[in-house]
């Protein structure tokens, strides 16, 4: 018994997909940090009213 395997478009299997992903996951990290490291500082400015 053979069982093929046909390949899924919708879940691609390569190194750039692969890349890509951890691109998006690393930036997806670096965009959160910067938000939530960001928003104190804004909003103490914003109270102060410098």
């Amino acid at each position: 018994m053979t069982t093929e395997i046909t390949p899924n478009k919708r879940f691609a299997n390569s190194k750039w997909a692969e890349r890509k992903r951890d691109f998006l996951i690393v930036s997806s990290f670096g965009l959160w940090a910067t938000v939530l490291g960001l928003t104190p500082v804004l909003a103490l400015n914003f109270l102060v009213g410098s």
